[in-house]
């Protein structure tokens, strides 16, 4: 017993780091501002750990439910013209309504469905997710389409995304190269540290460029709930048929990630564990989460693929792991959130570049080259439906992306041959998750394949 809760303390402070990190940095992307990153990261893995039907899990902020909360975000303070107040409620209503929805579709037991989504329109949808995080991070480091650029100087700016980025892949390779033992290699979080030093560093250089903020501050927590009520859904202007409009689609959108996000995340640790997901359970748990964190002013979540393997790999044995995770997250984020603000928001804007790639799946675009598959009519099918859904993902929508797709292929499979991409999620890259990788879901495809 007493090895068993050391086991998961021990897991649950690892994985706290990669939480708190990217609940800042996907905050920070969200517009909602770090604060609400962080809270996140703290609330909803504790409320899933508990009552989700994955046993051993890490939900939090994921890259694409950040993705589709930034548009909510942007299109509440254009559709109101500036009146933070009716924003922030349009926010809140829409974040409420997700998280019904997505108690609902456990309800309804909706779960088992999905089985029916092609691994080519998982592929395709990460793919298009991944591409719009770059777009949204490089539009804010060069300024582009008439997106006001980060405060200082550009080049400076510029060096530190980029070196960001790069210390972040470099952090394990060094540390692995130098010999260092997988028990120290396991307190050494590459993003969480690279923070550290990048921070100390611009921070000697008393670099004149812009910094992370908290976004909405709160003196004590009587202040702060004071907002939360304030903030509530209550203001008629909120419900006209044009709002409602725009509320209803973005509720779904971010329903459907987090059914996707946490029914293919719970695969990937069904087939580690050896167990097997309740997946409206699951659902109905992650609903509760999301409609806690949407009242309290964090941003939505779900179960978070390299995360939770991280936290199996880190030795967790019971629910308890992904309870700490969350508690280790709220005490970091409650001691240091102060200190956020030392922070140059270019250090998040690589993370995030990280973010974008980790998402974007690579497997299948190598073995498509290393196989010489472009000879192979099956595969180019593969690759057709994989880019069609990456390109409507990024011009559209994800709901029509992952909705089309979905029809065509199965409309493609009564008239032609088709196959579906190998569904084999057990493997991802070992040295991304030392250096606390993001959520992906990588399918890995047989390399020896030579099928027609």
């Amino acid at each position: 017993m007493k090895k068993t809760f050391i086991s998961d303390l021990l897991a649950g402070l690892t994985v706290s780091f990669a939480a708190l990190s990217l609940g800042a940095a996907f905050g920070i992307m969200s517009g909602r501002g770090a604060f609400a990153g962080m809270l996140g990261a703290a609330i909803i893995p504790i409320i899933t750990s508990l009552f989700g039907g994955t046993r051993l899990q890490a939900s939090g902020p994921t890259a694409p439910m950040t993705a589709v909360t930034a548009l909510l975000v942007a299109n509440a303070y254009d559709s109101f013209g500036g009146d933070k107040h009716l924003a922030d409620e349009f926010i809140t209503l829409v974040l409420l309504l997700a998280g019904v929805f997505i108690i609902l579709s456990g309800i309804f037991k909706l779960g088992k469905y999905i089985q029916l989504v092609p691994q080519v329109v998982v592929l395709g949808f990460m793919n298009g997710i991944g591409v719009l995080i770059w777009i949204d991070q490089l539009k804010k480091l060069f300024g582009l389409n008439g997106i006001k650029p980060l405060e200082g100087n550009i080049v400076i700016n510029i060096a530190i995304a980029f070196g960001t980025l790069g210390l972040i892949y470099l952090i394990p390779y060094a540390l692995k190269k130098l010999n260092i033992s997988a028990n120290i290699r396991r307190f050494v979080p590459s993003i969480f540290v690279t923070i550290i030093l990048v921070t100390t560093l611009s921070t000697f250089l008393q670099l004149n460029i812009e910094h992370v903020s908290l976004g909405e501050s709160y003196n004590s927590f009587r202040e702060y709930i004071k907002v939360v009520y304030y903030d509530l859904p209550v203001d008629s202007a909120i419900f006209t048929s044009e709002h409602l409009f725009l509320a209803f689609p973005l509720a779904l959108q971010l329903c459907l990630l987090a059914y996707l996000d946490s029914l293919l995340t719970s695969l990937v640790i069904d087939k580690m564990t050896k167990e097997k997901t309740k997946p409206n359970k699951e659902l109905i748990a992650q609903g509760i989460a999301n409609t806690l964190t949407g009242l309290l002013q964090g941003i939505p979540g779900a179960q978070a693929t390299i995360r939770s393997v991280l936290l199996l790999k880190e030795g967790a044995q019971t629910r308890l792991a992904g309870v700490f995770v969350g508690i280790f997250a709220l005490l970091g984020f409650i001691v240091f959130g102060k200190l956020i603000t030392l922070i140059t928001s270019a250090v998040f804007v690589g993370v995030l570049l990280k973010a974008g790639l980790d998402v974007f799946d690579r497997d299948f675009a190598i073995a498509y080259v290393k196989n010489k598959w472009m000879t192979k009519r099956k595969r180019n099918i593969q690759l057709m439906f994989v880019a069609y859904t990456t390109i409507i993902t990024v011009l559209f929508d994800l709901n029509v992306a992952v909705i089309s797709g979905t029809i065509f292929f199965y409309l493609g499979k009564k008239i032609f041959t088709i196959a579906d991409a190998e569904d084999d999620y057990s493997e991802v890259h070992g040295e991304e998750l030392h250096g606390q990788s993001l959520d992906t879901v990588n399918v890995k495809i047989n390399n020896n394949d030579t099928s027609h």
